[in-house]
């Protein structure tokens, strides 16, 4: 990493001004000779016309009534979308004769960075990162913006400043981390320096620097959009991890003592046996993190060198989205509403683990939810509480199955049932009866396809008249990542991704589509990718295929019949949304690729 060391005393901006000949003359006259517009308009990203017009209309903020709130060129541009973060910090280093930081890669020391006050540092949009050999190392959005730097001089007392050159966004989450990381740090540090108490003596565990540790740990998991947290004991360390976008990223190292204290914290909030550290235990907490309450499962395993314990971290019922919002067509959306808007029958959501059926259950189930109607769940565990139903957890410790529950749950006049997984053949008949007498079940399970569904269901040993008598419709569907639009740019699949989703090499092409890619950039951990979307895939149980399913339960045959009634699989739907640059033909790959 390449660092643009600027000297504060340079007050000129870089940004389409006049800078001052007097304060640094070799930056001044490569200033002069190309200023940040002109470098956008050699590069492309900008027209001169388009240049000539946004200058204006800065001249036009410096010279009139609101002068003092005037902004800069890099601003103007970013606000209009005319250039985003990345092409005018890469135009400032380039006019500076400097690289752009990876601000993902750079070290960060939380004891030089805390030397500014945050409200101070977020104002400014700067990060102190630690002293390095060619003075003060700082990290700017701005590099030329001498109150900012004057700042850093006053907070931390050194004169001589390395400044870095990042954009605005990186620098706030980088600020949000570098507080989360210092707390984590001291807490730490404060954990390490206490005398042993005892692990299992409840007020040793729930000090105030194990809580603050815990505490950081779970607030830097919730900003990162973390849908789990993984505690992993290991003979010297305690790695902490967090699922974001259905990958780990790796966060913490900890000392291995600190990692026992923590596991027993997590015991003790999670209200499960502090004790007990030979079998697993199951328990749930709720946390605030920026003023929004957060539901937190907890799962403990035992292993060789302690216990690994995972948090999932589930979303509230005000995040639950319509059906409207989860990316279904508008063809499939107006057949899984038909169905939900029926007295009886059976919808279920298909999908491996970790595809997001839950979220569209729930999507469903709040789409049914009326006065009129009494809706009942079973689910193992309740992972979202919603008002105006009844949720009952399933305990197999206690005998509460889902079939048990399933036949008690009946006896309750529901209108609306809710069975979180059928799992065996008792309950997915018992959900079959129930379909057929007046019910409208809604439930998931563990299949490739939509398709593959029918047969799995008459594999599973249920009677293939119950299936097509209960069975009305099946959602099948997969999560996939979305490129991160920071640093997304076009591309065209090689031709080996091409010929593995079915195409031929020779006659891709990419006319008329607009596929993109990420490339890697901090705001999405160098990934590529940030955030997912659902991929579906809806088939209806029609006449038609209820006489195929009784007269010959084949995949193959079912498959033809549906393909024949318009049916379309996730794969032709994945296609579509990498053309359109919603995902990439990768993702689409990876998501559907069958036998793996």
């Amino acid at each position: 990493m390449t660092s643009a060391s600027v000297s504060s005393e340079a007050n000129f901006e870089g940004l389409g001004t006049e800078p001052d000949e007097d304060l640094h003359p070799p930056i001044v006259q490569l200033a002069l000779r190309r200023r940040l517009g002109d470098i956008l308009v050699a590069s492309g990203v900008l027209r001169p016309e388009t240049l000539a017009t946004v200058l204006t209309e800065q001249q036009r903020v410096i010279t009139g009534d609101q002068a003092s709130s005037r902004q800069r060129l890099g601003t103007l541009l970013i606000q209009q979308g005319l250039a985003t973060e990345d092409q005018v910090a890469a135009a400032l280093g380039e006019l500076l004769g400097r690289e752009v930081s990876d601000a993902a890669q750079t070290p960060i020391d939380p004891s030089y960075a805390r030397r500014i006050p945050r409200s101070v540092a977020e104002k400014a949009q700067v990060l102190v990162l630690g002293e390095g050999s060619s003075g003060l190392r700082v990290l700017a959005a701005d590099p030329t913006d001498v109150v900012a730097l004057d700042d850093v001089r006053r907070y931390t007392g050194f004169q001589r400043l390395d400044v870095l050159i990042g954009t605005p966004s990186q620098l706030r989450s980088l600020l949000e981390r570098v507080w989360s990381m210092a707390d984590a740090s001291e807490a730490v540090a404060d954990v390490l320096s206490e005398p042993d108490v005892g692990i299992d003596d409840d007020q040793a565990v729930a000090d105030a620097p194990t809580v603050r540790l815990l505490d950081s740990i779970l607030a830097d998991a919730v900003r990162s959009r973390a849908s789990d947290v993984h505690l992993e004991q290991h003979a010297d360390a305690l790695r902490v991890r967090f699922r974001v976008d259905g990958g780990l990223r790796d966060v913490l190292s900890l000392p291995r003592p600190v990692g026992r204290t923590l596991t027993a914290r997590v015991k003790v909030v999670s209200g499960v046996d502090i004790a007990e550290r030979r079998v697993p235990q199951d328990g749930r907490f709720r946390l605030q993190v920026d003023g929004k309450r957060v539901d937190a499962r907890v799962s403990t395993l035992p292993s060789v060198h302690g216990e690994k314990v995972v948090i999932r971290l589930l979303p509230s019922a005000s995040s639950i989205q319509r059906l409207a919002d989860l990316g279904l067509d508008d063809d499939q959306r107006e057949s899984l509403i038909g169905a939900l808007a029926v007295s009886h029958g059976l919808v279920l959501i298909t999908g491996p683990t970790g595809s997001g059926k839950t979220n569209t259950l729930y999507a469903a189930i709040t789409e049914t939810m009326t006065r009129e109607r009494n809706v009942i769940t079973l689910e193992d565990p309740v992972e979202i509480e919603l008002a105006g139903i009844t949720q009952v957890p399933v305990d197999v410790k206690t005998g509460m199955t889902f079939a048990r529950g399933l036949r008690a749950l009946l006896r309750q006049d529901p209108d609306v049932v809710l069975v979180g997984e059928i799992r065996d053949t008792e309950t997915a008949e018992l959900a079959m009866r129930a379909a057929m007498t007046g019910h409208l079940v809604l439930s998931t399970l563990h299949t490739n396809d939509a398709v593959a569904t029918l047969p799995r269901l008459v594999d599973m040993g249920v009677e293939a008249y119950l299936v097509s008598s209960a069975l009305t419709l099946v959602v099948g569907q997969r999560l996939v990542r979305s490129p991160c639009p920071d640093c997304a740019t076009a591309y065209v699949p090689d031709d080996a991704t091409v010929l593995a989703l079915g195409m031929d090499p020779q006659t891709f092409t990419t006319a008329g589509k607009s596929p993109v890619r990420g490339t890697g950039c901090p705001s999405c951990g160098k990934t590529g990718f940030r955030g997912r979307r659902g991929l579906f895939e809806v088939l209806e149980v029609t006449t038609q295929m209820r006489r195929a399913l009784l007269s010959r339960p084949d995949e193959a045959a079912l498959a033809d019949l549906a393909t024949a009634q318009g049916f379309r699989t996730l794969r032709e739907q994945g296609l579509a949304l990498a053309a359109t640059g919603g995902t990439t033909y990768e993702e689409v790959l990876r998501v559907t690729r069958v036998g793996l």
